[in-house]
C-alpha cells in the first residue's frame, strides 16, 4: 500500500491521474468498439455500453476530486483553474471587549 511518506504527494497525484485517464480511455474504446460491431456480436455486448458509460462518469468524478485534493502547486490537470476565494458575510466591526480581569475594577 502506498503512503504519502514513501511516494511524494505530487508524484502520487500524477500517477493516479495517469491511471484514471488510462482507465477512462480504455472504457471509451470498449464502447466505440461495441458500437462499430455488426450482427450478433453487437447484440450480445450492446447492453454493456450503459455500464461502461457509468464507469466513465465515475472516473471523471474521481478525476475532479483528485484535482481538488492534490496540492495547489500540482499542475497535472491543465483544464482546471486553481483559485481560492473567501466569502465575507458582513463588514468586520471592532467592538470593545471586556476581559475577565476588567470586571469589578
Amino acid at each position: 500500500m502506498a503512503s504519502r511518506k514513501n511516494i511524494g504527494y505530487g508524484n502520487y497525484c500524477n500517477r493516479m491521474y495517469t491511471e484514471l485517464v488510462d482507465m477512462r480511455k480504455k472504457l471509451l474504446d470498449f464502447v466505440s468498439e461495441i458500437e462499430h460491431m455488426k450482427g450478433p456480436d453487437r447484440e450480445q455486448l450492446e447492453y454493456q455500453i450503459p455500464h461502461f458509460q457509468d464507469m466513465v462518469r465515475t472516473i471523471e468524478w474521481k478525476l475532479e476530486i483528485l484535482t481538488r485534493v492534490c496540492p495547489f502547486e500540482w499542475a497535472g490537470y491543465p483544464d482546471v483553474e486553481k483559485t481560492a476565494s473567501i466569502r465575507v458575510d458582513e463588514e468586520f466591526v471592532q467592538k470593545e471587549v471586556i476581559g475577565a480581569g476588567n470586571i469589578g475594577g
